[in-house]
């Protein structure tokens, strides 16, 4: 068992299995800037989530010693936050127990608390979406920003089993991503460079540094499905699924992913037109000649970058719509946020332009803005027009569309529905300009938009 420490805290490890501390460690500063550097160079501000865990702790004392060494470029801000969920009596002392630690290794340090009634279920999924939520605003403040969390090689392995049991393909088998954006704008990412360290090697380094821990009473509840999978851990190991092993498995899965990866880019470069983000269209014989996992990749790839804010197809969904394009026969199906339609000689997909899913942004002269996921719009300011009333980004509408396309040559219109989909700038009911179609009708030339639903790294 734990051994409690002062203030409450809990400062021992509970090493088994495969998880035995390792002998004597040395984690040379080369070493460190490994971990931390290319992944953490590119930002900003950086966040650390510190919840007080061995894991986290961890990372925080990585982190101190990459900002000794000098690596750390000078330019990035690192910072620590914890997250008070509220959930327990003694939560806000844990969090002042972090902070005290992080204020000794000369971290600045903020708690988060998540305020207002908890949910009566799914409490788990609930917090991670609160915790997030805080983490991203806090982090926000200085952009391009990263929020760093301290998952390892046995949160990978449970993550591979977990997504097993649903039935995942590829992509969730091969677990949890090292960086991945958090906002659609992409200023703010989240950053895991510990994926492929041990927890047992975690708390080494902990108490080779003389530190402590605190022990999260949640790990042992039951009605968790992450601590039920390490309550089976034993028997897990027996039969040969150790957490290292699941955790190799996962990241070849991820080198077997990103050659798929590749090679939908390449097809998706070499088939489909994206009309300047208006709508994908390819041939139907080119489709029907790819083979059926990069059909399934390549419309799952067409939804996410048309898509927008509209909730994402599942996998299943985007498999039986491929099953059912493959039957040849005229078709207009929704999902995920776009209408995918088969015609005798091509595919089309593009935004449904269903007013709630798609959203109204105010934009000021001299701001840019990521619109629903699929346009970053810009509004150039003249000289003196920096105090002017911001317009109105919204979709253009049917009605709208209406009026302007018997102005529009048949190479420049698009299916009326897809135009409807797109941003246009609006001072009041007047449209100002559709800074993604101005052959549309006159654009004011302050007005732009460059379609990057294709590109997660622009959005």
């Amino acid at each position: 068992m734990a051994q409690a420490g002062s203030n409450g805290t809990r400062a021992s490890p509970r090493p088994a299995g495969e998880e035995q501390a390792p002998g004597p460690l040395a984690i040379s500063d080369h070493d460190i800037d490994a971990l931390l550097g290319a992944l953490l160079k590119p930002f900003r501000h950086v966040v650390l989530a510190v919840s007080g865990g061995s894991d986290s702790m961890a990372l925080m004392l990585l982190a101190a010693r990459w900002v000794a060494s000098g690596k750390s470029p000078a330019g990035v801000v690192l910072s620590v936050a914890t997250v008070d969920h509220g959930l327990r009596a003694g939560s806000a002392r844990e969090a002042e127990w972090v902070a005290d630690r992080a204020k000794a290794l000369g971290f600045q340090h903020t708690t988060l608390v998540w305020g207002g009634d908890k949910p009566g279920s799914a409490l788990q999924a609930r917090a991670r979406e609160a915790r997030y939520a805080l983490l991203v605003a806090h982090a926000r403040v200085a952009v391009p920003a990263a929020v760093v969390t301290a998952h390892t090689a046995d949160d990978q392995a449970e993550t591979l089993i977990m997504r097993l049991g649903r039935g995942s393909g590829l992509d969730g088998l091969a677990g949890m991503a090292p960086s991945r954006p958090l906002l659609p704008d992409g200023s703010v990412g989240l950053v895991r460079p510990l994926l492929k360290l041990s927890k047992g090697l975690l708390a080494h380094v902990v108490k080779q540094a003389g530190g402590a821990w605190l022990d999260d009473p949640s790990n042992e509840r039951l009605d968790f499905e992450r601590v039920r999978l390490r309550a089976a851990h034993d028997h897990l190991s027996a039969l040969g699924l150790t957490n290292d092993k699941l955790a190799l498995s996962a990241s070849r899965l991820t080198r077997a992913r990103e050659v798929l990866e590749r090679t939908t880019e390449a097809r998706l470069a070499a088939l489909v037109d994206v009309h300047d983000g208006s709508f994908a269209s390819l041939e139907r014989k080119a489709w029907e000649r790819e083979p059926e996992d990069i059909r399934v990749r390549l419309l799952a790839r067409l939804l996410t970058a048309f898509g927008g804010l509209a909730k994402p197809a599942q996998l299943s969904q985007i498999e039986a719509l491929v099953a059912t394009l493959a039957e040849g026969r005229p078709l207009a199906q929704t999902l995920g946020g776009c209408i995918v339609s088969q015609g005798r000689t091509t595919l089309r997909l593009y935004r449904e332009p269903t007013r709630h899913t798609l959203p109204e942004l105010a934009l000021a002269p001299g701001e840019e803005m990521v619109w629903d996921w699929r346009f970053r719009i810009r509004y150039a300011a003249s000289a003196g027009e920096e105090t002017a009333t911001p317009v109105a980004v919204r979709a253009l509408g049917l009605a709208a569309y209406a009026i302007l396309r018997g102005g529009l040559t048949a190479k420049d219109r698009p299916p009326a529905r897809a135009a409807a989909g797109l941003p246009a700038v609006w001072s009041g009911e007047q449209l100002l300009c559709i800074p993604s179609m101005p052959k549309a009708a006159p654009c004011d030339a302050r007005f732009s938009a460059v379609f990057v639903g294709l590109d997660s790294a622009q959005r």
